[in-house]
């Protein structure tokens, strides 16, 4: 773009106005954009101390499950040797009533076996309730502490916007004021890099991304005859006098 020294400079001066404003906004966007992953991270955790929480308490229910069946075993068993007990009354030979009795008596062990295993599993039920509660109270505290931070991330946002908005606006009313062309190849170069499109030198180096430059583009961007870019990462050259 030809034009004289002045406007070119007057641009440049405004492009970096804008520039300024549209790392606002870059980094506005950015928080933005990040915000869903940072909830989907929240709800992953909570989700996993959920789980836990879950399989806590399946094991718990399994243990209670055995011993309801435990105990159930041991009611028929009982059953059996009060039915028995009262048939030794009516039993008149000696063979069948040893035989009775014997059969008593081993079902009584049987009793005496699966009440110690109830004993067991009321240790086991013990130390599962402790298991579920502890993750139970995990799961309650991520569940407050995520409820918390996402309320926190949901106040942020409406913030964020609010400002994108703003500075949506000023962008618009500082764009007016830019010659179009140069707008157009600023705004090309801003698609590229996202943050940056000029590039202010610093020393004989591009102030974006540190690439040496050659005398005659260090000149020509001090005339201020026309837009220079950087060689390397064609950001537009600003030469500060």
């Amino acid at each position: 773009m030809e034009s004289s020294k002045e406007n070119i400079c007057d641009e440049l001066k405004k492009l970096l106005s804008l520039q300024e404003l549209d790392g606002k906004i870059f980094d506005v966007k950015s928080e933005l954009e990040e915000m869903p992953s940072k909830i989907a991270s929240i709800d992953g955790s909570l989700e996993s101390k959920k789980l836990g929480m879950r399989q806590a308490e399946s094991e718990l229910k399994e243990l209670q499950v055995k011993k309801g069946q435990k105990e159930i075993e041991v009611g028929t068993k009982e059953e059996k040797v009060v039915k028995y007990e009262a048939d030794l009354y009516g039993i008149k030979n000696n063979k069948e009533f040893l035989s009775l009795k014997q059969e008593i008596g081993s079902i009584k062990a049987d009793i005496s076996i699966v009440e110690d295993e109830l004993l067991a599993l009321f240790d086991e039920i013990e130390a599962a309730q402790a298991r579920f509660d502890t993750e139970k109270g995990k799961f309650e505290n991520e569940k407050n502490a995520a409820e918390s931070e996402k309320a926190s991330m949901a106040e942020l946002e409406k913030t964020l916007r609010s400002e994108m908005k703003a500075l949506s606006d000023e962008r618009e009313l500082l764009s007016s004021n830019i010659d179009p062309d140069v707008l157009t190849q600023y705004q090309k170069i801003l698609d590229k890099w996202g943050r940056t499109a000029v590039a202010v030198i610093d020393g004989e180096f591009c102030g974006e991304c540190n690439m040496h430059l050659r005398a005659q583009i260090i000149d020509e961007s001090k005339l201020g005859r026309h837009i220079v870019l950087c060689e390397n990462c064609s950001r537009i050259l600003y030469a500060e006098n």
